[in-house]
C-alpha cells in the first residue's frame, strides 16, 4: 500500500454521512454533525422534489427503493459518543412506535377517503366492500419496513430478539367537523414525521459505518413523508406557518405523553443524568422545524394550485351544525 492510499483510507475513516466522525464527540461536535445531516437529507431542494413527486404517486404509485444494508457489518464500535445501552433503548422505542403501521394507515384512510380519495389511497391503499386489502398504500409499504429494520439493528447489536410492545393507535374518530378533522389529522401526521426525522438524525449523529447507513434508510422515508404532508397541508388549508408550528408542538407533546405511558424502554433519555442527550434531541427537533419553516416560505399558493389543483374548499368539507368548530382538541 503506497502513501497516497494510506492517507485516503485514513480520511475515509474520519468522515461518514454526518461529516467528520469524532471518536468521542462533545456537544458542539454533535450539533455540527446534526447540522451536516440536515443539509444532506433535508435541504429545500430535496423537500421540493419529494412534494412534487406526490401527483406522480397518485397516478403510478412507486415505492422508494432502499440502498442495500450490510447487516452483518453492524457492531457496537459504530455507536459513538453515547452509552450503547441508552442508544439501544432509543432503537427499541423506535421499533415499538413504528410497529402498528397498518393501524396508522387505516386511521389516515378514514379521515381522508371523502375529502381526498387519492391521498387516502396513497396512505391506506384500497380495500373491497368486505374490508379485504386489494392494494397496500405506498406510505404503508414504505413505513412498514422501519420496525423490521430497527429490530434487525437491535438484534445485531445485542444478539437478542426484541420483545416489542407495539404502540396503540386511536383510529378514526369522526367529530362531525370534517374540515377540522382533516386539518387536525394532517398536523398530527406532520408531528409524527417531524419527531421521527429528528430522532433518526440524532441517532445518525451518534453512529457511523454500517449502523449509520442502516438508519439512513428509514430517515429518508420519513423526510419524504414529512415534505409531502407539510406541503399538501399548506396547499389544502393555506394556514399560517405559526399556526402549524404551534399545532405541531401541541400534537408532539400529546404524542410524547402517549408514548411514555406505553414504552418498555427509552425513558432513561429524559433523566437528569442524561440531560446532554435530551438537549441534543431538542436541538435536532428545533433545527428540523426551522428548516421546514424556511421551506414553507417558498410554498406559494398559486404554485401549489398548479400542482395539486384548487385547495380544499369549505363547500367540499361541509361542517355539521352540531360541531363546535374547534380545530385543536
Amino acid at each position: 500500500m503506497n502513501l497516497v492510499t494510506t492517507i485516503n483510507s485514513a480520511n475515509h475513516a474520519q468522515f461518514d454521512l454526518a461529516g467528520y466522525c469524532h471518536s468521542t464527540p462533545n456537544y458542539l461536535q454533535t450539533r455540527a454533525r446534526i447540522n451536516y445531516l440536515l443539509e444532506r437529507y433535508l435541504s429545500q431542494d430535496i423537500l421540493t422534489e419529494r412534494l412534487l413527486d406526490l401527483p406522480q404517486q397518485f397516478e403510478t404509485p412507486q415505492q422508494r427503493p432502499w440502498q442495500k444494508i450490510n447487516w452483518q457489518a453492524i457492531n457496537h464500535s459504530q455507536i459513538i459518543g453515547i452509552e450503547p445501552k441508552l442508544f439501544l433503548q432509543v432503537i427499541a422505542s423506535a421499533v415499538e412506535i413504528e410497529a402498528p403501521i397498518r393501524s396508522y394507515s387505516q386511521e389516515s384512510w378514514g379521515y381522508l377517503q371523502t375529502a381526498h380519495p387519492q391521498l387516502a389511497r396513497f396512505m391506506g391503499g384500497v380495500t373491497d366492500e368486505n374490508g379485504k386489502i386489494i392494494e397496500v398504500g405506498i406510505w404503508e409499504k414504505e413505513e412498514r419496513q422501519h420496525a423490521p429494520a430497527f429490530s434487525k439493528i437491535y438484534q445485531q447489536l445485542t444478539g437478542k430478539k426484541l420483545q416489542q410492545k407495539p404502540n396503540t393507535v386511536h383510529g378514526y374518530q369522526p367529530t362531525g367537523n370534517v374540515r377540522a378533522e382533516i386539518y387536525n389529522h394532517g398536523v398530527s401526521r406532520i408531528s409524527s414525521e417531524w419527531s421521527a426525522v429528528s430522532i433518526y438524525i440524532w441517532l445518525m449523529s451518534h453512529s457511523t459505518g454500517a449502523l449509520q447507513m442502516a438508519i439512513a434508510q428509514p430517515l429518508q422515508d420519513e423526510v419524504n413523508h414529512l415534505g409531502k404532508f407539510w406541503g399538501i397541508t399548506r396547499w389544502g388549508f393555506g394556514d399560517s406557518v405559526f399556526r402549524r408550528v404551534i399545532g405541531s408542538i401541541y400534537r408532539l407533546i400529546r404524542l410524547l405523553n402517549h408514548h411514555q405511558k406505553e414504552r418498555t424502554s427509552g425513558q432513561d433519555i429524559i433523566k437528569f443524568s442524561h440531560l446532554k442527550y435530551g438537549i441534543e434531541i431538542g436541538y435536532s427537533l428545533m433545527k428540523v422545524m426551522t428548516q421546514m419553516c424556511r421551506w414553507n416560505y417558498h410554498l406559494k399558493a398559486d404554485a401549489l394550485s398548479q400542482v395539486f389543483g384548487n385547495s380544499l374548499s369549505h363547500t367540499s368539507l361541509e361542517v355539521s351544525p352540531q360541531s363546535s368548530g374547534v380545530v385543536w382538541e
